[in-house]
């Protein structure tokens, strides 16, 4: 695939990179030149990401800063439904008085002043000037991303190009309200890259949740939209390649619930309390529908399990105060992993996101464990940044290579699929290295890593129709 707007020359691009590495013996830098020569010319698959849309076309720095942080995600969750979002677009008589009772202005000054002096920001700045050759400052930078941003989806292509993807796995649960105009857009805009839909079984509570039916007739409801989710064309006009369960944050240990009365006494817990649960604790809300979604997950990953076809569950990660940090714990999902019946481990593909991180070795321990879990990279990559090469280091340690899958969880902003391909081929470039160097790979069973890692793994996991896995 073309690459666009880096330096032709590979030696200044490497030399480049190596101000960012840990220090080699000289006998090291030949042989990291070698490997990373070749990483970097392979293609990558995404197998965990989101929608970018056209309303970061235009920033301001401290927009960025929010939208690019973690932190900064979640601020919605920090004031009444509707909030700040009305204070966001609002006039400056409406942001005025909003701030006046919320105290709005203060918290996304907290975010964005602390993340501006985070390492990451700073490494970042210097690495989108360089791809956009301007002064390594923040301001300069987005000055001239906005000057980019005048063909936006020709700049989000040219991040694509630049770092290689060829095909990325779309998680569309989380959309901000875009529809299938917007998939539709994002998906030509990225072209060559192949983008392929995963479904979140929380679109389809969210569907249903407020309807006054039986419970009856909401699991007859619920089924259908998870089989048309997957086998038809439920996911915004196309089929989904896998599924996804945001619910680990919210209840923490996920048991397998095969019988309906709980879920029954659920759904009506829920009837009587829809409209107060806004206004409970975090605890008491989870737990009301606690059942019920322990059975709609139970149901979806019947469905994946019949059709051979991966459940993604959110593990690790952060996104509080809207979720409880204690619940995500990866060793949590072990019941799930194992989904235990009359006797039988029946062990469906599963895949525990964002690393598990912090708990990396829990994740890497669990998908050593149980040969149908795997380990993905994202949330890790691209925001561990230069650590990343003592966590590859530590996941390769116990997972086989073989079940190892690159992804970014990218959202909001396109330069988060380009860093995470940046910093993701870099620094496993140099952990492939530590293990050619010290005898445990040869150069050929290097590069076949790199090669499983980036993309093969995705594409026979899913399997992806017209590449090669």
């Amino acid at each position: 695939m073309e690459k666009t707007s880096e330096p032709t020359n590979f030696q200044s691009g490497i030399s480049k990179s190596f101000n960012h590495l840990p220090l080699f013996l000289p006998s090291q830098h030949s042989q990291f030149n070698r490997i990373f020569e070749a990483v970097d010319d392979l293609p990558i698959d995404d197998t965990h990401c989101h929608i970018i849309t056209d309303r970061d076309a235009f920033t301001t720095p401290r927009r960025f800063l929010e939208r690019i942080s973690l932190a900064g995600y979640a601020l919605p969750h920090y004031f009444p439904d509707g909030v700040y979002a009305k204070w966001s677009d609002g006039d400056e008589r409406t942001r005025y008085n909003l701030d006046k009772q919320f105290d709005i202005e203060s918290k996304v000054v907290a975010v964005t002043k602390d993340l501006a002096q985070s390492v990451f920001m700073r490494f970042l700045v210097k690495e989108l000037a360089q791809f956009l050759d301007c002064e390594a400052r923040l301001e300069t930078v987005i000055e001239a991303r906005n000057e980019r941003g005048r063909d936006y989806w020709a700049y989000v292509n040219s991040l694509f190009r630049d770092v290689n993807y060829e095909n990325i796995m779309v998680d569309t649960g989380y959309a901000e309200g875009c529809g299938a105009t917007e998939l539709a857009q994002f998906e030509n805009a990225i072209a060559p890259c192949r983008m392929n839909r995963l479904a979140r079984i929380e679109m389809v509570e969210r569907e249903l949740f407020s309807l006054d039916i039986s419970f009856e007739e909401y699991e007859q409801r619920y089924t259908a939209r998870v089989q048309d989710l997957i086998d038809g064309s439920g996911n915004y006009g196309k089929k989904s390649f896998g599924m996804k369960s945001y619910l680990l944050p919210y209840i923490g240990l996920i048991r397998p619930l095969y019988d309906k009365e709980p879920a029954r006494a659920s759904w009506a817990a829920l009837r009587e309390s829809f409209h107060r649960i806004p206004s409970m604790d975090r605890d008491s809300a989870y737990n009301v529908t606690k059942d019920l979604c322990r059975y709609n997950f139970t149901i979806a990953l019947e469905e994946c399990l019949k059709r051979d076809i991966p459940m993604q569950i959110h593990t690790g990660d952060g996104e509080a105060p809207d979720v409880i940090l204690r619940n995500q714990d990866p060793f949590y999902l072990e019941e799930v992993v194992r989904f235990d019946r009359d006797g039988v481990m029946r062990m469906p593909k599963i895949i525990p996101l964002h690393a598990g991180f912090p708990s990396v070795g829990k994740a890497a321990w669990l998908s050593h464990i149980y040969p149908n879990c795997y380990f993905e990279l994202s949330i890790m990559t691209p925001f561990v940044h230069q650590s990343l090469f003592q966590r590859y280091m530590q996941v390769m340690e116990v997972v086989p290579l073989s079940k190892i899958l690159f992804a970014s969880d990218a959202y909001h902003i396109p330069e988060l699929y380009w860093l995470s391909g940046k910093w993701g081929k870099r620094y496993l470039a140099k952990a492939l290295t530590e293990h050619v160097v010290g005898g445990s790979l040869n150069f050929e069973e290097a590069i076949d890593a790199a090669r499983m890692i980036l993309y093969k793994n995705n594409r026979s996991l899913y399997k992806l129709d017209g590449l090669p896995g």
